[in-house]
């Protein structure tokens, strides 16, 4: 349970890492069935370096399945295809999203739809999807990169919060500041503290987590996913 040699050096002003990592053993020891598995826990970290962050996208915590959490925001390792049965509705949102970004939905077109839909215009993957945005420097992590039941959430909110706050003060204290999208209640806390010492609030973007649809999406405004605005401010190529 370390973080990849190039973030310990970027973080190691920002954060005391051997105090960190002896709190961070004792944390996930003293609790059972953590997810994701601890050599997932800083696996998102391993796409890129500190210098390649463009944009931070914040979750909330891991998916609550062994088999779901790999160490990567949103995504659901047990997912290959858009045609698989998921658990839980945030995938399934976020594709519904991408769809009415692209003009090929509406908030009230079937997830079904969404699917045949995503097949005929061979839209990527989930796996290829969340690869494609992690090489373009989109950082996929939770604000709890740890879970273990629902009765211990603000414990591991708590455990985190000093790791967030060296994360996003280093990477605010580059020449460039990366963009932030908040996803739901626990990511949008952040928000002040990003404003503290970011270089442009503009470059910060909330929306609701896509676990529920009518905070993700909007049924009075079925045309709106959170993808257009992205897609405009960021850069990015988002599908």
């Amino acid at each position: 349970m370390r973080l990849p040699p190039k973030w310990e050096s970027f973080l190691k002003e920002y954060l005391p890492l051997n105090r960190f990592y002896t709190d961070l053993h004792n944390f996930v020891h003293g609790l059972s069935n953590v997810m994701p598995r601890r050599e997932y826990i800083f696996h998102v970290l391993t796409y890129m370096n500190p210098q390649d962050v463009q944009c931070v996208l914040y979750g909330e915590d891991p998916y609550p399945r062994t088999s779901s959490a790999n160490g990567v925001a949103f995504w659901d390792e047990e997912i290959q295809s858009w045609q698989d049965k998921t658990n839980g509705s945030a995938l399934k949102n976020i594709l519904k999203g991408l769809m009415i970004a692209q003009g090929l939905a509406t908030y009230d077109t079937p997830i079904a739809d969404c699917r045949h839909i995503a097949r005929q215009n061979r839209i990527k993957s989930p796996p290829q999807l969340f690869r494609l945005w992690l090489k373009q420097g989109v950082l996929l992590i939770n604000a709890s990169m740890t879970f273990s039941r629902p009765g211990d959430k603000k414990y591991h909110f708590k455990f985190w919060h000093p790791f967030h706050t060296a994360l996003i003060t280093a990477l605010n204290d580059r020449q460039t500041s990366p963009f932030y999208v908040l996803w739901g209640r626990k990511a949008q806390y952040w928000q002040a503290i990003i404003t503290e010492s970011i270089d442009d609030s503009d470059k910060i973007l909330t929306n609701g987590h896509p676990t529920f649809i009518h905070q993700f999406l909007n049924k009075s405004q079925p045309d709106f996913s959170p993808f257009t605005a992205l897609m405009q401010k960021t850069g990015i190529r988002w599908l």
